[in-house]
């Protein structure tokens, strides 16, 4: 069995695998990887939230220390839950119909996932397991709202993320590092540790919820709409 200090790089670099499917699959390659750059240092500065109360990887820098794997996986889930749809579906963009660009709108959005997750985990003492899904889920929905075009993409790239990580998660957490959750994990609280073939609720939630918002990105932001090709 590998040591435990490779079970997060694994689990990284098996993102970057479904990530370069993906990307082979995608017709807008630059912007993808441009997109995943912003992404890798989002998913660095995540460990703001998540190291206090969620979990405390081993990485190859030493336990609950900020790492390389870290930024490999956050490029790949932006990558993944962000752009599965445009590679795996029917779906293209409509060029005779946009509406203006809303980087703004976007940016506030943002804002209020970090003020989020920043109240109620760090000064109400909510876990930010709760806080996290809430958040993804709630921010979706608002974009459901004024966008009820992007919902189908959202569902689908929900779904394939969700595939890709029970495939994933088994792989590392059942086979190669079962005793993972145990050691590293802080999911005491009700649901979140709850295992389903040995995958902890909260991760199953987390990226379903993650690719359901991120998949909306491109088109909330660029006032792009799709059509289905034929």
């Amino acid at each position: 069995m590998p040591e435990d200090k490779y079970a997060y790089l694994i689990l990284s670099l098996l993102y970057l695998l479904a990530w370069l499917v993906v990307y082979l699959k995608n017709p807008w390659k630059k912007g993808m990887v441009r997109v995943c750059a912003v992404g890798g240092i989002m998913g660095v500065l995540a460990e703001v939230w998540y190291f206090q109360d969620y979990w405390r990887p081993p990485t190859l820098l030493g336990v609950g220390i900020v790492g390389i794997e870290d930024y490999i996986i956050g490029f790949a889930l932006f990558g993944v839950g962000g752009y599965i749809h445009s590679s795996f579906t029917r779906q293209e963009i409509d060029f005779d119909r946009q509406t203006p660009a809303k980087n703004r709108d976007l940016f506030y959005l943002w804002l209020i996932g970090c003020a989020s997750l920043t109240v109620f985990s760090f000064i109400l003492k909510i876990h930010s397991g709760y806080v996290t899904f809430l958040t993804f889920v709630l921010l979706s929905v608002y974009i459901w709202i004024q966008r009820p075009d992007l919902i189908y993409p959202s569902i689908i790239s929900g779904l394939a993320t969700l595939i890709i990580t029970l495939v994933i998660y088994y792989l590392n957490f059942q086979i190669l590092f079962p005793h993972f959750w145990d050691t590293y994990g802080m999911l005491d609280a009700p649901i979140l540790g709850t295992k389903i073939i040995g995958i902890p609720l909260s991760e199953i939630l987390w990226h379903s919820s993650w690719a359901m918002l991120c998949s909306m990105f491109r088109g909330y932001r660029n006032g792009v709409y799709y059509i289905q090709r034929t």
